[in-house]
């Protein structure tokens, strides 16, 4: 089994490789998830000549640490830089995609303000850009009702059956990286110059549309594309092939 050295331990992670690929993308995964979960949408990438490389942040799937523990930003980002620099050794030359989802893509949009010239494009999905009012009061548990993620049945049967996908866990170490996250979005993120596409659930009752809609409408390299419906978890909800289709068009455009 794959994983990466890292000093708080090792970390899994699954490369999903196409037949002949014209850019990479190295994604960061959020709560309660892991690199598993993300099988239908590697092959739609595979499908357009794109590879895909995650890792199971700590704290989820088969990598160390306490349960929906992410650890830092810090150590999220060299997870990330690791497996850059992993698919970078593997097919060198090709474009680089940085893409996250909900607390990974706090990740990488922190990590495209501090390595602008890295990656060609970058990719949200469910970005919580202000702070969420559940993760502001005094109680730490943080338990997700699934329904908030997708109306989509395979995956919700997939995290009921999943031994590695959960949506309770403390919530305190995510809520201390979030607040520090919000504290830098706020001043830094007007300074995007990466070409960066936000797809977004507008039903998204966790991060709510809003903040990402103003953030695009003053930030030129932030594009939003709001699906109606849609909730939080966008790449595996009910129209996950027109959020991979609009993902791919946009990296077509950028590679």
């Amino acid at each position: 089994m794959p994983f990466l050295d890292h000093p708080k331990g090792p970390a899994y992670y699954r490369h999903w490789p196409a037949a002949e690929p014209r850019a990479a993308v190295i994604f960061l995964h959020g709560f309660g998830e892991h690199t598993g979960v993300y099988h239908r949408y590697a092959f739609a990438l595979n499908a357009a000549g794109i590879d895909l490389w995650a890792v199971d942040q700590f704290g989820h799937g088969l990598s160390q640490g306490e349960r929906g523990d992410f650890g830092s930003i810090e150590q999220s980002s060299e997870l990330a830089d690791t497996l850059t620099e992993l698919a970078s050794r593997h097919r060198p030359g090709l474009p680089l995609i940085a893409q996250g989802h909900s607390f990974g893509s706090i990740v990488t949009l922190l990590r495209l303000l501090g390595q602008p010239d890295r990656y060609r494009a970058g990719v949200i999905s469910g970005a919580p850009l202000v702070p969420v009012p559940g993760m502001l009061d005094n109680d730490t548990s943080f338990d997700l009702d699934p329904g908030w993620l997708s109306a989509d049945p395979f995956y919700l049967d997939s995290l009921e059956n999943d031994p590695l996908a959960f949506v309770d866990a403390d919530g305190a170490p995510l809520a201390r990286e979030l607040d520090r996250a919000w504290d830098r979005l706020g001043a830094d993120l007007p300074k995007l110059a990466v070409p960066t596409l936000a797809v977004h659930g507008v039903n998204d009752p966790i991060a709510q549309i809003g903040a990402v809609r103003a953030y695009a409408e003053q930030i030129e390299p932030l594009q939003l594309k709001a699906f109606d419906g849609g909730r939080h978890d966008i790449l595996n909800d009910t129209m996950h092939r027109e959020v991979a289709e609009t993902i791919i068009d946009f990296l077509n455009g950028s590679i």
